[in-house]
C-alpha cells in the first residue's frame, strides 16, 4: 500500500492520514472564521487580547481624583495655609505693638516739653532770649561721635 506522495505505508499507522486530513480541516475551517469575523470587526478585534486601554487613557485615569467634600476639602486648605496666616499676624502684631511703643514715647516727650514749659516763668517778658533757650533745653544738639 503506497500513501498519497508515494511513500510505502506502516503497518501500525493505518489511521494517520485521515487524522492529518482531519486536522488541517479543522485548521482550515478556524482560519475561514477568523478571516470572516475579522473583517466584520476589523482584524485587530479577532486576533488580539481585549483592549484595556493606552498610557495615555491609563494615565488621565489614575491622574482624575474623586470629588472630595467640601468641609473635607476646607479643613485641607486650614491645615496647610493655617502656620503661614499665624506667622503673617505673628510679625505684623510686633510691628504694631512697636510702633504703638514708638508712638507713646513720642507723647509722653511731648507732655512733658508741655509741662515742663508750662511751668516755667518767662523772667523779664521779652521773647528774645528765650526762644533759643527752648530750643536748646528741648533737644542737645550732638555734633561729634564721641
Amino acid at each position: 500500500m503506497t500513501e498519497n506522495d508515494g511513500r510505502p505505508q506502516e503497518s501500525g499507522r493505518g489511521e494517520a492520514p485521515d487524522l492529518i486530513d482531519d486536522a488541517l480541516k479543522l485548521v482550515d475551517s478556524l482560519q475561514r472564521k477568523l478571516v470572516t469575523a475579522g473583517v466584520r470587526r476589523g482584524v485587530s478585534a479577532v486576533t488580539s487580547a481585549p483592549r484595556k486601554g493606552d498610557v495615555w487613557e491609563e494615565a488621565i485615569r489614575l491622574e482624575t481624583k474623586p470629588e472630595r467634600p467640601a468641609v473635607e476639602e476646607l479643613f485641607d486648605i486650614v491645615r496647610t495655609s493655617a502656620p503661614e496666616v499665624a506667622g503673617h499676624l505673628g510679625r505684623a502684631g510686633l510691628a504694631l505693638a512697636g510702633a504703638l511703643g514708638r508712638t507713646w514715647d513720642v507723647v509722653e516727650r511731648s507732655l512733658e516739653q508741655t509741662a515742663s514749659d508750662a511751668g516755667r516763668p518767662d523772667g523779664d517778658g521779652s521773647g528774645a532770649g528765650a526762644g533759643p533757650e527752648r530750643q536748646e533745653g528741648a533737644k542737645p544738639q550732638v555734633t561729634s561721635g564721641e
